[in-house]
């Protein structure tokens, strides 16, 4: 009975050692933060801890991080995904979230390269490289995190889309102005035709030429105003 717990005790024992061994050597080999240059997706020089303090009063300044990869190319590719999806938020929150928001801002010239944006901020490389049976791993994990500031970019998303409504309601209005018009000049040219007793036949004829006129330049300017 003895030897059966003094066998157990032991036991117990070596699995703490192995536990704290493990414990130790992951506290000996923390993550290590570098400066990352995006142009060239490379880590510059190594920091102790990136200081990212978000600007008072910019709420355009985001937090972004990538997902955890086995690649630094990865890491860059998901954090670029992230930036762009922090554009579609500020552009749906411009736009109202018109289903057309963002093919309309880049109609009216918006230009959005997510790489100049993200690599205007101060961007850090996090590598971690875990400790396998008390050894280095040959895969090391990255993780790339910075605040880019999207700022600029909402003032000129904003500006744009006033430009796209004021398209809109300039060529809306030359709509209206344009049916008015038509109207008009259908009623005078049908009194002045009737005043001189115009046949019938030819008062038709008149009228559905310039109906068919005005159904041309209506269409014409549908399609302008789905063009803006």
């Amino acid at each position: 009975m003895i030897s059966k717990i003094t066998i157990a005790i032991a036991l117990l024992l070596i699995h703490g050692s192995d536990l704290y061994s493990q414990q130790t050597s992951s506290d000996n080999n923390p993550p290590t933060f570098y400066r990352f240059d995006l142009d060239s997706q490379t880590k510059q020089e190594s920091v102790v801890l990136p200081d990212q303090q978000l600007p008072n009063g910019n709420p355009y300044a985001i937090p972004i991080q990538s997902e955890f990869s086995v690649s630094i190319a990865d890491a860059t590719d998901s954090f670029l995904a992230k930036v762009d999806a922090a554009i579609d938020n500020i552009i749906n929150e411009v736009t109202k979230d018109h289903p057309q928001g963002r093919a309309l801002l880049q109609q009216q010239g918006l230009q959005i390269n997510l790489q100049n944006l993200a690599a205007d901020s101060d961007l850090f490389l996090k590598q971690h490289t875990p400790v396998v049976e008390g050894e280095l791993s040959d895969i090391s994990n990255y993780h790339l995190v910075g605040v880019v500031d999207l700022q600029p970019l909402q003032s000129e998303i904003h500006q744009r889309w006033n430009e796209v409504l004021l398209g809109k309601r300039l060529v809306q209005y030359s709509m209206i102005a344009s049916v008015i018009l038509i109207v008009l000049f259908l009623l005078r040219g049908n009194q002045v035709m009737r005043s001189r007793n115009t046949p019938r036949s030819i008062l038709i004829a008149v009228n559905s030429v310039i109906l068919l006129a005005t159904f041309v330049a209506l269409g014409v300017i549908a399609m302008m105003l789905e063009w803006v």
